[in-house]
């Protein structure tokens, strides 16, 4: 059985830009802390200020890159829209139309990436990382977090103008 054209341009995106987020977090937390021990949680140079500046520009900047990509793949008839439009009101229905403001909010969920991992720290009452240990989770919640504003930019990408679309063809 054969994958679906949209199915193979998602996973082609998301994983790269899933690698590139998780390269871009990585080097620049090794930049920051390779030659400490320790990567303290709160601070100026913290866990903490790492997670939150990071995962909003991280979930801003693959939400825009992945709504444009999308877009432009939707006008090359690489992928196709959805047949359906925004009544079932999902989450990702509920992203806004415009690029730069669904980005916005894109990058919010990035910034609660990081929230409930904080969260998670507290509770586990952690207040340093090795500075390997540290360099590897914030890979995967790098990965985590691309993949993840990956697919909603994709599918609501995907579902753009859709009922606009389906409009026109009544008024034809």
């Amino acid at each position: 059985m054969r994958m679906s054209s949209n199915y193979k341009f998602m996973l082609q995106l998301g994983g790269l830009a899933t690698l590139l987020n998780m390269l871009l977090h990585l080097a620049v937390a090794w930049v920051l802390w390779h030659d400490k021990e320790n990567v303290p949680l709160w601070g100026k140079a913290s866990m903490v200020s790492f997670m939150f500046i990071g995962g909003g520009l991280a979930g801003f900047i693959v939400g825009y890159v992945v709504t444009k990509a999308t877009r432009y793949a939707l006008l090359k008839r690489w992928v196709f829209p959805l047949h359906w439009h925004l009544k079932s009101q999902t989450l990702i229905d509920r992203l806004p139309r415009r690029i730069f403001y669904r980005s916005f909010m894109l990058a919010l969920s990035g910034v609660l990436f990081a929230f409930i991992t904080l969260l998670c720290f507290k509770a586990l009452n952690l207040t340093t990382l090795a500075a390997p240990e540290f360099l590897i989770f914030i890979s995967l919640l790098a990965f985590l977090l691309a993949s993840t504003v990956t697919v909603m930019a994709f599918y609501r990408a995907l579902g753009d103008g859709t009922y606009l679309r389906s409009k026109m063809q009544l008024i034809k």
